[in-house]
């Protein structure tokens, strides 16, 4: 069964203040996906095209479009750190 060749992690990224450059997108099925990393991104090295937005400062966003979500993670870009937590999938070979 080639789905237990995947497992799904849980991970914490704090992002600093100012613009994340990350593209974010939301799938017919549910939450909001990583579309787009642009080079210049802050967190460029810690989130992933792919990785599921699930909540942003423990807040849940599973069931919010992209825009509702861009615009929150805009509205605390004042902030010294926001806390993105995504769920990845991770191969295991």
């Amino acid at each position: 069964d080639w789905s237990s060749d995947v497992r799904e992690e849980l991970l914490d990224i704090y992002a600093p203040a100012g613009k994340l450059g990350v593209v974010i997108d939301t799938p017919d099925d549910g939450a909001p996906v990583v579309h787009a990393v642009k080079d210049s991104s802050p967190i460029a090295e810690k989130v992933q095209v792919g990785d599921k937005l699930v909540a942003v400062d423990d807040e849940d966003v599973r069931a919010m479009t992209a825009i509702k979500v861009s615009k929150l993670i805009s509205r605390k870009s004042n902030n010294a750190s926001r806390k993105l937590t995504i769920i990845r999938h991770v191969s295991n070979n």
